[in-house]
């Protein structure tokens, strides 16, 4: 059976490495990253994610613009937006996307499983 594919975008280093150990100690996900919406292009050319960490806050645009690259490279994608902007507008936008959640920086990292268990739940 194939393994899921996480997408994990986000242009600090530091941040991905985090969210590739959490996710590694709890789940068999095959895992790709992409640290721009450039790079993210790119990726979607070889990959099609099955789930997407998305950072709102990238060097070259906002997350939110990644969407539908991300619907059209998988219909079923699932995301879930992770930010450091908790306003009412990017809690909004994230649903109105279909995001499974938003989720504010910082954050405990139970949160960030139960969020992963909730979408593999579904694949």
């Amino acid at each position: 059976m194939k393994r899921p594919i996480l997408l994990i975008v986000d242009d600090e280093c530091d941040i991905k490495a985090l969210y590739k150990s959490i996710v590694n100690r709890h789940f068999d996900f095959d895992i790709v990253e992409a640290n721009s919406i450039k790079a993210l292009q790119s990726v979607l050319m070889d990959c099609a994610p099955d789930y997407v960490l998305l950072d709102l806050c990238l060097q070259d645009g906002s997350g939110f613009d990644v969407v539908p690259a991300l619907k059209k490279a998988n219909p079923n994608v699932q995301f879930l937006v992770i930010t450091a902007f908790n306003h009412c507008k990017e809690k909004n936008r994230a649903a109105e996307l279909g995001a499974v959640g938003l989720l504010s920086k910082p954050f405990e990292k139970e949160a960030l499983v139960e969020y992963l268990k909730q979408m593999h739940k579904s694949w």
